[in-house]
């Protein structure tokens, strides 16, 4: 396997990794999407009193969450949970059962942003968002990093960072290629085989 040297990171990333969503048009896309969250969240708290609560979904949604929450100026309350939904072994995209795991987490009337790295058919996010509301929250809403674009999604986030057309599998700043590269400060595409 070839590497080749980011130019504006230490990484050595494959050469077959096709360069999508630089870190600094992440950063830009973040600061923006948490001045656009900073005002439903404090609408949240003049409105109910509570702080949002803020869920990331762990493990691919931590490195934008961990980005998006510092953006947002005011307070939320962070409670992660997991889910999962694909087969990690092939980059076929199937989707096998959505599984999430939320133990201890009281969502009971309140106010809850969903945030993951990537909304691919969108079934994930709805399977959280549908066993947020069966405990009981008020309103769910999300947000992604990317969301590929689809003719028929099942599912469409409320706040959007970057829409992808392609069907390359996304690599980077959270995504994963089989547990690796999530690591990486921007978004690469490999090509589907």
């Amino acid at each position: 396997m070839s590497y080749s040297n980011d130019s504006r990171s230490h990484h050595q990333v494959p050469a077959h990794f096709t360069p999508l969503f630089t870190a600094a048009a992440i950063a830009e896309r973040v600061k923006e999407l948490g001045r656009e969250l900073s005002t439903w969240c404090r609408s949240v708290r003049d409105t109910t009193g509570r702080d949002v609560l803020a869920v990331p979904v762990l493990r691919g949604g931590l490195f934008f969450f961990s980005d998006l929450s510092r953006a947002i100026d005011t307070s939320v309350e962070i409670a992660p949970i997991k889910a999962s939904s694909y087969d990690n072994t092939e980059h076929d995209r199937q989707l096998h059962s959505v599984s999430v795991i939320a133990d201890g987490v009281d969502v009971r009337d309140r106010s809850v942003l969903i945030v993951d790295d990537f909304c691919d058919s969108g079934r994930t996010l709805e399977e959280v968002e549908r066993l947020l509301i069966a405990r009981g929250a008020h309103d769910v809403r999300s947000s992604v990093l990317v969301r590929r674009l689809l003719d028929r999604p099942s599912f469409v986030p409320c706040w959007v960072g970057f829409e992808y057309p392609g069907t390359d599998w996304l690599v980077g700043y959270g995504l994963e290629d089989k547990e690796r590269w999530r690591n990486l400060p921007a978004v690469y595409g490999i090509k589907a085989s």
